[in-house]
């Protein structure tokens, strides 16, 4: 089945209510954003403390109670909230930028293209704007990730606007997160890669040969293992540890480094541990990320080879996922930071949509 189906001339009925499909595609889309706007609202309530850490720090440098000396992620965060203002409204923030993010799906999806999308792809828009509701009903750095998002999907029509995206995104990399910098060097690299590339297959060379680099750059150029921001975090932070991102492999020789490298990748992508762990929750997340990277790697096919408006959401995908490999130090880190990537995955299924062809 073909996550987004071509327009048919005449609207298809359920056969059991009467009702036009399209209705009940645009009905389901409707109840996933008012029930993401409701779990936003009510979020600090219904959800649990070990969500909010972060806003705590936060807020405490929205507040003043603490300062920074120089730029870090938390204290420009909490800067930024400062003179925007939004630091200044708690109790509609969350409702806020539940908006800015939900913006950002419709965006990505097409408002007038839901009638076309399967009812797979309706599925995983409203997943998104559920989680959504979950990371980003809070004070985050995740929030300021969401202009990103949504000057890629517009940059799809225009280099200028690609081009202030990188100067944007460098600008986020020199004043909260750095790692930002590989993210950028290697969405350019994939940006230039899969218009030249005539087989998807030629992908997993270029990925391969891309951890190397990186382990090799780590190691010889920054004097520290691949993993070493990733364990480092762990060893002092207090947190749930039944999420915690481990290397498959003890040692730090570099074929070592490398094999973890490819493999965190893949556990990152397709979470089994977090489909088998028996919570609920982890249960619903881990499928739901598994199904966006097996759709996303589904098409491909239909990407490399061409200059379609899907080589940038795909480009940047890919860099951003073989990046958190080496910082993300558990899943829960993982989802809060691909949430608002989110849109970028639905603009990519809709964007190679016209490439597929329903099954005779």
């Amino acid at each position: 089945m073909s996550l987004v189906r071509e327009p048919t001339r005449a609207p298809l009925h359920d056969a059991r209510s009467g009702m036009p499909l399209d209705a009940v595609k645009y009905w389901l889309v409707s109840v996933a954003l008012v029930a993401g706007a409701f779990i936003a609202w009510r979020s600090h309530s219904m959800l649990p403390a070990k969500l909010f850490l972060d806003e705590f720090i936060i807020r405490r440098f929205i507040t003043g109670e603490l300062q920074s000396d120089g730029p870090s992620s938390y204290g420009t965060t909490g800067w930024l909230y400062r003179v925007t203002g939004l630091g200044s409204i708690p109790e509609v923030f969350p409702i806020l930028a539940y908006l800015v993010f939900a913006a950002a799906v419709v965006v990505g999806v097409g408002w007038r293209t839901i009638p076309r999308m399967s009812f797979p792809a309706i599925g995983l828009a409203a997943g998104s704007l559920l989680l959504g509701g979950v990371y980003l009903s809070q004070y985050s750095k995740e929030f300021f990730v969401l202009p990103l998002a949504i000057l890629l999907l517009a940059a799809r029509r225009s280099w200028k606007l690609e081009v202030a995206w990188i100067a944007l995104a460098l600008l986020y990399a020199t004043y909260v997160r750095q790692y930002w910098y590989l993210v950028v060097a290697l969405y350019l690299v994939f940006r230039f890669v899969l218009p030249a590339v005539k087989s998807a297959w030629m992908l997993i060379p270029v990925i391969l040969v891309g951890f190397l680099a990186l382990v090799v750059a780590f190691q010889f150029v920054m004097g520290v293992p691949f993993t070493f921001f990733r364990t480092d975090i762990n060893t002092v932070l207090d947190y749930d540890r039944s999420t915690q991102l481990d290397d498959l492999v003890p040692g730090l020789a570099i074929p070592t480094q490398w094999v973890n490298a490819v493999a965190m990748m893949l556990w990152i992508a397709f979470p089994v541990w977090m489909i088998f762990s028996g919570d609920v929750v982890q249960l619903l997340a881990g499928t739901f990320m598994a199904v966006c990277w097996a759709l996303a790697i589904g098409r491909i096919r239909f990407i490399v080879g061409t200059r379609t408006g899907a080589v940038l959401p795909l480009a940047f995908l890919l860099a951003f996922l073989m990046v958190q490999t080496a910082f993300e130090p558990d899943y829960g880190s993982y989802l809060r930071h691909i949430t608002p990537q989110l849109p970028l995955f639905l603009a990519l299924f809709a964007a190679t949509a016209k490439s597929e062809r329903m099954p005779s």
